[in-house]
């Protein structure tokens, strides 16, 4: 089934991150209770019941993920986007860490700022 993510409200992605999580328990082969696999990813039981209910934090969602050999999923929520060959050759081993405003839009000078000629 394929679901369309833009037409639901943040909430509701997030409800649905929680409900597979726990489907991702159930189908288990450890066959974990909530309890126990709250315990063994080192959160409390409420916390685990926050996160099925799409109110928990990234953190403790990775917590989960690791317990229930899930990681790999990881990687088809957000992909590395490869960058293009030509990309490439214009960073020369420079990788992008920041973006800096265009120079069409320049903030005055502080000693520009008072002239009233």
């Amino acid at each position: 089934m394929i679901t369309n993510y833009y037409a639901m409200t943040d909430e509701s992605i997030s409800n649905e991150l929680g409900k597979r999580v726990e489907r991702l328990r159930l189908e288990h082969s450890k066959q974990l209770t909530q309890s126990a696999l709250a315990k063994e990813a080192g959160i409390s039981r409420s916390t685990y019941q926050k996160i099925i209910e799409g109110k928990g934090t990234i953190v403790n969602l990775i917590s989960l993920l690791r317990v229930l050999d899930g990681l790999d999923n990881v990687d088809s929520l957000l992909p590395e986007k490869p960058l293009s060959p030509v990309q490439l050759l214009k960073l020369k081993g420079n990788v992008r860490k920041r973006v800096r405003p265009s120079s069409v839009y320049k903030l005055p000078r502080k000693d520009e700022e008072d002239l009233d000629w």
